[in-house]
């Protein structure tokens, strides 16, 4: 069996390198995670990673959290822990943040780094996405993992640290009672297994009651066909036209009727999704012909 091999000597850059990059409470990143995870100065976004939904944030919200009352407060009460931020004075809005400021920043966010509580990603473009074998998403942008984070002030980074919260615990107590409560039906009280009757009856009588709606407004709507001509067949009539789309339950029942998809809820949202793009295009447009105007003049 071979001898095992002495550990090298650390050159005198690596202890450098070493001593600027303390290492810290190794308590530190985790508790930094649970102060600033749900904090609202941090304008988290949900983003789809590697084919999961996370929260992700830019690197200079994140130190806004830092220097945010709730995060001094949590430093002079357990400075062990969350390790105290330079005070210093800030004489404008978008001045120089300052060195001592920005290199605490840096070495607490890198713990976080090297803890994998945080990743850094990068957020491409949509015409960006097939170099990475994704398809655009319309509700959430896509997000992807880069090997080396830069600590840039506009840099990306998404949470790998969900705690558990109060909500997530009472829904497993719910639902662990509620199962305990099924397999114990044979020991039910004779009251409470014909409630549990009655309310399944109904359940299904809502059910029938729903599919009935359904064919009910197929059949209006084909009988509709037949006083419409064959190009405006889109115009046809229908009962509870949001019945099927992707929307509330009371929504579902709005409006009473409507004709053809323009009273649907996804032809209503594409629409306005249709005006937003529009309007966006054209402020573009006026602060392109600003600049243009600007250089000119110049």
């Amino acid at each position: 069996m071979a001898a095992p091999q002495k550990a090298s000597a650390p050159t005198a850059a690596q202890q450098q390198q070493q001593q600027q990059i303390p290492q810290g409470n190794p308590e530190t990143p985790l508790a930094v995670a649970n102060l600033l995870r749900r904090s609202p100065l941090l304008k988290q976004r949900l983003g789809i990673f590697q084919s999961r939904t996370a929260d992700f944030f830019r690197y200079k919200r994140f130190c806004r959290a830092l220097d945010s009352p709730a995060y001094a407060k949590k430093s002079a009460q357990q400075p062990d822990l969350f390790p105290p931020m330079p005070s210093v004075v800030v004489e404008k809005e978008g001045a120089a943040e300052d060195p001592k400021l920005a290199m605490a920043h840096r070495l607490l966010f890198i713990q976080l780094i090297r803890a994998q509580i945080v990743l850094p990603v990068a957020k491409p473009h949509s015409d960006e996405l097939s170099k990475f074998d994704l398809s655009p998403n319309k509700d959430h942008p896509h997000l992807v993992p880069i090997k080396q984070a830069t600590l840039t002030p506009d840099e990306y980074y998404v949470w790998n640290y969900n705690p558990r919260s109060l909500w997530d615990t009472l829904v497993i107590v719910a639902v662990v009672a509620g199962i305990l409560a099924l397999v114990c039906y044979p020991l039910w009280p004779l009251s409470m297994r014909r409630g549990s009757y009655y309310l399944s009856m109904a359940a299904l009588v809502f059910l029938g009651c729903f599919f009935a709606i359904a064919i009910v407004r197929l059949a209006i709507w084909t009988l509709s066909l037949a006083l419409v001509s064959a190009p405006k067949s889109d115009n046809a009539l229908w009962i509870f036209p949001n019945l099927f789309e992707d929307c509330g339950i009371l929504d579902s029942f709005k409006p009473l009727y409507g004709f053809g998809s323009v009273d649907c809820y996804s032809y209503i949202k594409k629409q306005k999704r249709i005006k937003r793009k529009q309007a966006r295009k054209q402020q573009l447009a006026e602060q392109s012909a600003e600049k243009t105007a600007e250089q000119e003049k110049q």
